[in-house]
């Protein structure tokens, strides 16, 4: 074989895109397991109910969140515990819950503050024909403010606000950036320390973690391992960040409503008023997918990481997340018969 052959082989070799494999049977389906203290049947019908959905995904973690506690922690396809995944827009709900820690705590007296108040650098930024409109906490948390989604926010020291404060709904990354922002400086912690500091340590979450240096990472960008994820979902049900008063009085109360379903104060919520209530959040980062939902009432959770096939693939976590959660709920039903 000539030179010349073997150089376009190889060329070949290290450009042809690879395809990702399909699984045709549970069986061929690798899994890694941090925590589980399911049954031997309930562990294989999670199992079953992830296979369901694998195809789509290089990789799937779940954890898994019952009455008493995290249950279970598995990740499918390749070996990502102990290995970190950013959340995407499952951000927000842990830059929500930084919020509504400060707020308990008095370092923010009110979700409907103007947020000029409590920095100079929002101070007198709100354009001519919305100036008598303040942005408030509230706004910017139920994507309320007229902020851009990824846009431009600035131009000639003025916000730049799609629609008068308060008036319309548009989800918006950017909005929560502008969050982040103020919160940050009312710690006096970048977001990374800030996102350690008020999530991580109160649970033992050691990997929580964010590029502080990124505006948009309060609103995309944190990331963990699946097991430190389940510990964050677990610290909400438990009430370790805020009181469930609070959550249920405030935070989890519809505020507006989207394509998707009612907003609430960094969350999506379905059922409210109902022992039915879910909270949930999904993320997407192109190939990145995360999600958290939770069932109060019932002390219930499921979160998700993952990696899509393609950056235009399905985004099934919600299905995912639906069919783990009713799984759970039998589970509870069969220990209490």
């Amino acid at each position: 074989m000539n030179l010349q052959l073997i150089k376009y082989l190889l060329f070949f070799a290290l450009i042809w895109p690879t395809c990702d494999r399909q699984y045709e049977h549970l069986e061929e389906l690798e899994h890694f397991t941090a925590l589980d203290l399911l049954t031997g049947d309930q562990s294989s019908e999670i199992d079953q109910v992830v296979f369901e959905y694998i195809n789509a995904y290089s990789y799937i973690s779940i954890g898994l969140i019952g009455q008493d506690g995290i249950q279970f922690c598995r990740s499918y396809g390749s070996d990502r515990i102990g290995k970190t995944d950013v959340y995407a827009s499952v951000t927000k709900p842990v830059t929500s819950m930084i919020f509504f820690r400060m707020l308990e705590a008095g370092l923010i007296s009110s979700v409907d503050d103007s947020i000029a108040m409590y920095s100079d650098k929002y101070k007198g930024v709100m354009p001519d024909n919305y100036a008598h409109t303040p942005v408030t906490f509230k706004h910017l948390l139920a994507h309320q403010s007229g902020l851009p989604h990824h846009d431009r926010i600035w131009e000639d020291g003025k916000l730049v606000l799609e629609f008068e404060p308060g008036t319309s709904t548009l989800y918006s990354t950017k909005a929560y950036g502008v969050l982040g922002d103020i919160l940050c400086e009312l710690a006096g912690l970048n977001y990374n320390n800030l996102v350690g500091t008020y999530i991580g340590e109160p649970v033992g979450a050691e990997s929580f973690s964010a590029p502080s240096y990124l505006f948009e990472a309060p609103g995309g960008l944190v990331s963990s391992t699946i097991s430190d994820m389940a510990l964050f979902a677990n610290g909400i049900l438990e009430d370790v960040y805020v009181s469930n008063g609070l959550k249920m009085d405030l935070q989890w109360v519809p505020q507006t409503r989207d394509q998707i379903a009612d907003i609430g104060l960094g969350w999506y919520l379905t059922n409210h008023g109902t022992d039915s209530l879910a909270v949930f959040h999904a993320g997407s980062n192109g190939k990145p997918r995360a999600f958290i939902a939770l069932r109060p009432e019932q002390h219930l959770g499921v979160v998700l990481l993952g990696k899509n096939h393609s950056s235009q693939g399905s985004q099934r976590f919600y299905e995912l997340a639906s069919d783990l959660m009713h799984k759970l709920r039998e589970f509870e039903l069969e220990a209490d018969d």
